[in-house]
């Protein structure tokens, strides 16, 4: 199974980043999560340019969420909302059918105790109205980041490991049973 994660920050050694290389780190046998690592080059949404001609980095985006099972977004939350780097990207993808049934994961980190709930909450109702197939059950809030990783940004809290592999084996089911209907469709 192919999960592709994408991080909403952009910040040289973002902790969402470190959480999806922990989920990389943590995920099953036979299952691989790629982190994408060219939102950088994703160019500001413009309609006009979205009519005519999709940009290479965006086209190559969608190439991969095509060629995945399911998506892992990890957010972090500014002004109680969604990084706008990650908006722009959900904006061009909203009017391909990339993520259109696709399983997709949440979860946003946060130096604070609330685990960057307004974020992730608004992140959801954006997936939903894409008609993505948010997994809700594999979704996780991870506050107080500070307390988690080590000053390399390795992972080391137990229960957040463990809801790690919640969040993942929920992703896979969800993905094993997308599969299931598309094949008695």
């Amino acid at each position: 199974m192919k999960l592709l994660a994408i991080s909403g920050s952009i910040r040289a050694g973002s902790y969402n980043r470190a959480l999806l290389k922990a989920m990389s780190e943590l995920s099953s046998s036979g299952t691989t999560v790629t982190v994408y690592d060219g939102l950088k080059d994703i160019p500001i949404y413009d309609p006009n340019v979205a009519d005519n001609a999709i940009p290479v980095a965006v086209a190559d985006l969608m190439l991969k969420i095509r060629a995945s099972d399911g998506v892992i977004i990890s957010t972090a939350e500014y002004i109680y909302g969604v990084p706008g780097i990650l908006k722009n990207v959900l904006d061009w993808l909203v009017s391909s059918d990339v993520l259109i049934l696709k399983p997709v994961s949440v979860s946003s980190i946060s130096t604070s105790s609330l685990g960057g709930v307004r974020a992730h909450s608004a992140l959801i109702l954006i997936l939903h109205t894409m008609n993505a197939s948010v997994v809700v059950d594999g979704s996780i809030h991870v506050p107080s980041v500070y307390e988690k990783f080590d000053e390399n940004r390795k992972l080391t809290d137990e229960l957040t490991k463990q809801a790690i592999k919640v969040s993942l084996s929920a992703i896979e089911q969800a993905v094993d049973i997308a599969e299931n209907q598309q094949a008695s469709a």
